[in-house]
């Protein structure tokens, strides 16, 4: 048996020059696409690849429906069975026969031909511009990639929002857009979506904040603070071991005047962890930390050793919007592993892109609990929820259905 491999832009074009080459009744034993050249891996260029023979005996017809094409996770298609391939030429020059051809076989052909069409539309052959993907398509990758959302997260997204449609669809703006909202919501995990975390038995529910300096975390507490207290009808203190900035306690103490909750200052682990029973019997505790550079190991360090004496219920990594893909990605990295089990977003008002909440989701650092809109206490804060989110990614602003309110 001797086995010939010809390469072509098209399906059509590799049958053609097999049917040129060994006649009409050779056989495909072996059909894949190849991805040559492009953009970030994912623009590029398709060629199919089509092993056949003369000397393979393979049914001459097959049950309509039987053709068959599998679709890896690598954006390559293989179709490995002669059963299934041979049939594919065989109907090709089965379209051009006399007429007086029984009707089912004319039938089966017509079934054929339209399955191979809508593989080639799935696979983008129609665009020449960017080969293999549509144009609106290419426009929502663009906008993605301007949102500060990784180029193999973007496109990882895309390629399965590729795969869900069919080729009439990709042409749809609107059903894009909706679709791709949808993945997006699909990928931000909110605490809305988790099991609530109950405080341990006999005291209240501790709840710490850890992040960098300059992420909003005192502004941020006492407005939860403010919304325990004034909305929910909790009793709440307060407690803050951010004794390296005395605006900072100073700041604080005025939140908790205005509210009226008890404020303890601490300096030590063992002080934190007094303070915390001796405020057992509330409601809930809301623990302010120091800011601490995700680059300073030491001060991490001391950190982690604070939230152990604490044995907080939850706590929070604050992360700001306006900061980019790469220091949100190391902040997670140093700070997750100290104990956080959520995530806060601040500045959605000042962030220029809004990739953020999909970075938090692609570095596994736990869901998003609330985001932060301005500065206004108790106003401007709501817990997260992944459609309002997804629609800030969509459209690239924050606004009343983007800030996950």
């Amino acid at each position: 048996m001797t086995l010939k491999t010809y390469k072509a832009p098209t399906m059509a074009e590799a049958l053609a020059e097999v049917k040129r080459d060994l006649g009409r009744d050779a056989v495909i034993l072996h059909t894949r696409t190849l991805r040559r050249g492009g953009l970030l891996g994912f623009w590029r260029r398709q060629m199919w690849e089509v092993t056949a023979s003369q000397n393979v005996n393979v049914p001459q017809r097959l049950p309509s429906g039987t053709y068959e094409a599998q679709l890896g996770g690598d954006g390559e298609t293989e179709t490995d069975s002669p059963a299934k391939t041979a049939i594919a030429l065989q109907a090709d020059e089965a379209a051009t026969t006399a007429p007086g051809e029984p009707q089912e076989m004319a039938s089966q052909v017509q079934e054929i031909r339209q399955m191979m069409d809508d593989l080639l539309k799935r696979s983008g052959g129609g665009d020449e511009a960017w080969p293999g993907v549509p144009m609106e398509v290419k426009h929502l990758q663009k906008q993605l990639v301007e949102q500060d959302v990784s180029p193999a997260f973007s496109e990882k997204l895309l390629k399965q929002l590729c795969m869900s449609l069919t080729g009439e669809q990709l042409g749809d703006r609107k059903l894009l857009r909706a679709e791709l909202r949808k993945l997006l919501a699909g990928r931000i995990r909110t605490a809305q979506d988790e099991p609530p975390r109950k405080a341990q038995s006999g005291r209240a529910k501790v709840i710490s904040l850890i992040g960098p300096t300059g992420v909003g975390k005192t502004t941020t507490i006492a407005k939860l603070a403010a919304n325990y207290k004034l909305r929910e009808g909790k009793t709440v203190g307060l407690i803050t071991i951010d004794t390296y900035r005395i605006a900072a306690v100073d700041q604080l103490r005025t939140y908790a005047d205005i509210i009226e909750v008890p404020l303890r200052a601490v300096l030590t682990a063992g002080e934190l962890h007094q303070a915390v029973e001796a405020m057992r019997g509330l409601d809930v505790v809301l623990i302010d930390t120091a800011g601490r550079s995700q680059n300073n190991r030491l001060r991490l360090s001391q950190l982690k050793s604070f939230t152990a004496a604490a044995e907080p219920d939850e706590v929070h990594l604050v992360v700001s919007a306006t900061a980019n893909r790469a220091c949100t990605t190391k902040v997670l990295e140093r700070f997750v592993p100290l104990g956080a089990n959520r995530i806060i977003v601040t500045k959605l008002d000042e962030a220029g892109s809004f990739g953020v909440f999909l970075t938090v989701s692609e570095a596994g650092g736990g869901p998003i609990s609330y985001v932060t809109t301005g500065q206004d206490v108790p106003e401007d804060i709501a817990r997260a929820k992944a459609d309002n989110l997804a629609e800030c990614v969509l459209t690239g602003r924050f606004g009343e259905e983007g800030n996950g309110g």
